[in-house]
């Protein structure tokens, strides 16, 4: 997704979930903002980089904002529940009108659960 994403991680230890999104947050953020500066040559890099900024008054020690502040925790207890959450996740490009099927999103997990396709992700599979 362009703003947020989703993540049906299982973290061991389970409090270790919150600093594990917060580390990705950041580090992703900061490699995207880095391309985008380094690439301020292209239109559409600098028009991006120019959306991500935040107003002086808003924050002192931050200029963008990659993602979105909201995060929502959900914990899965049940097969059922997984599943329930992966069709979810699997669907969210296509709901958003991203793309016309799951196969498509090339950051999706779809290919690789239902097609045995790992070459655009590589994971474990959460069972």
């Amino acid at each position: 997704m362009p703003d947020h994403f989703h993540l049906l991680i299982r973290p061991d230890p389970p409090e270790a979930t919150v600093r594990f999104r917060q580390e990705l947050k950041k580090r992703t953020a900061q490699q995207i903002v880095a391309a985008l500066a380094r690439h301020q040559d292209n239109p559409r890099c600098r028009a991006m980089l120019a959306r991500l900024s935040l107003p002086p008054s808003l924050h002192s020690d931050s200029y963008y904002r990659v993602w979105q502040r909201r995060y929502v925790p959900f914990n899965v207890f049940t097969h059922k529940k997984h599943m329930e959450k992966l069709d979810y996740l699997h669907s969210n490009p296509v709901t958003a009108r991203l793309v016309p099927s799951p196969d498509l999103w090339p950051w999706s997990s779809f290919r690789f659960y239902y097609l045995n396709d790992s070459s655009p992700l590589t994971m474990g599979r959460v069972a």
